[in-house]
């Protein structure tokens, strides 16, 4: 029983002295304007100061707009089908992993959010960029 109670205090202070994790992820500007056709770059920026390898960070991009919530890149990889024009540009080492969209549309209008997932599970999102897409005009 002695060496049993010894165990669990062991574990209990071993977990005590493992730092949590601490991501701060930021996406500016919280606002972009577009026309249609144009390419877009949504900024994300994460940095931690226990992470030394922020490469083996996960990133997810979703977008929020009047008809729900849309997944764009899970697992640093495009997630729609078909779809070429969305993609991760950043260096993840270096704490990047900004989104570009190329001849955007005006379906592309939304709030898009950046969601950095450590390797403890925990996941740490952005406060999003909001996309706003002007129609072209046509020749007169």
């Amino acid at each position: 029983l002695r060496d049993l109670m010894g165990q669990s205090f062991l574990k209990l202070l071993l977990s005590w002295l493992k730092k949590p994790w601490h991501l701060f992820v930021t996406q500016i500007p919280a606002k972009e304007k577009a026309k249609e056709g144009e390419t877009v770059v949504l900024n994300c920026h994460f940095n931690s100061p226990q992470c030394p390898s922020l490469s083996e960070l996960m990133v997810k991009w979703y977008k929020e707009d009047e008809k729900g919530q849309m997944d764009l890149l899970e697992n640093n990889v495009t997630v729609l089908p078909n779809n070429n024009r969305v993609f991760m540009s950043g260096d993840l080492s270096q704490g990047d992993a900004s989104l570009v969209i190329l001849n955007v549309t005006t379906s592309d209008h939304g709030i898009y959010f950046c969601a950095i997932t450590l390797p403890d599970g925990k996941v740490v999102t952005g406060d999003g960029t909001k996309l706003r897409i002007r129609r072209a005009l046509g020749n007169i």
